[in-house]
């Protein structure tokens, strides 16, 4: 079977980026080797059928507030009214994350370790502490977020079954669960765990197909003398969906 190139290049499994932390993109000068997001607006598109009792509606999410509001109370006015509270629910449950995003889980042992190893783990034991008794009105959500199914939270924060169906997409992408199954919660924080050109909640295409992405790495890699062996080691370990 013979291919023919076009002039363009697309990702045809692995196709979006936001879970790459900003501090690598910045520590390994990715933009300087031509890495760049482009931002996913809008995120989501539900069609319905023009013979359904939704007459060809359809509901389309993005980044404005506004719009957002209108296209969900052309099912519920409830839920459009809901859905900037539930957004404000995950973005808690975000911030308790971000202290361990990018440092290591504090461990008794590095808290009577060295003194670097003890500054670190009490600086992210701190910011852990700090952010949870911030956002303490959404711990015991917080944990059922982790352990639950996404359905019983969906169920509990809206009535429409088109936004509910929308959201609960981001619940089993990627995983071999359905909605309605435990720990598949979870994937509802997954899913605004991106953070994209300077965005939280932000899942974005890369400029080039998630090919680039990798190509940036190895020439940064290159640029620091690393051999060949270690730069795909560093293409492999990098998180994206």
């Amino acid at each position: 079977m013979k291919y023919t190139y076009v002039g363009y290049k697309f990702s045809r499994a692995s196709y979006l980026a936001g879970l790459l932390r900003p501090q690598i993109i910045s520590d390994l000068e990715l933009e300087s080797y031509g890495f760049k997001y482009l931002p996913r607006n809008p995120s989501s598109f539900t069609p319905t059928k023009q013979d359904s009792i939704y007459k060809g509606k359809y509901l389309l999410l993005g980044d404005d507030p506004i719009d957002n509001w209108k296209s969900i109370a052309q099912f519920s006015h409830s839920d459009a009214d809901r859905y900037p509270k539930y957004e404000e629910f995950l973005g808690k449950v975000r911030e308790i994350m971000q202290p361990v995003l990018d440092n290591p889980l504090p461990e008794w042992q590095s808290l009577r370790g060295g003194w670097k190893e003890r500054l670190q783990s009490w600086s992210t034991l701190y910011q852990l502490m700090r952010v949870a008794y911030r956002n303490r009105s959404v711990l015991i959500p917080f944990y059922e977020l982790f352990t639950g199914p996404a359905q019983q939270i969906l169920d509990r924060w809206f009535e429409s079954d088109i936004l509910k169906t929308t959201l609960a997409t981001d619940a089993v992408i990627g995983a071999l669960n359905g909605p309605h199954q435990n720990g598949s919660a979870y994937v509802l924080l997954h899913h605004v765990m991106g953070e994209a050109a300077g965005k939280k909640g932000v899942w974005a295409y890369v400029e080039g197909g998630m090919g680039a992405l990798s190509e940036a790495i190895a020439a940064s890699a290159r640029n620091y003398g690393m051999n060949k062996i270690i730069i795909i080691i560093v293409v492999v370990v990098v998180v994206v969906e």
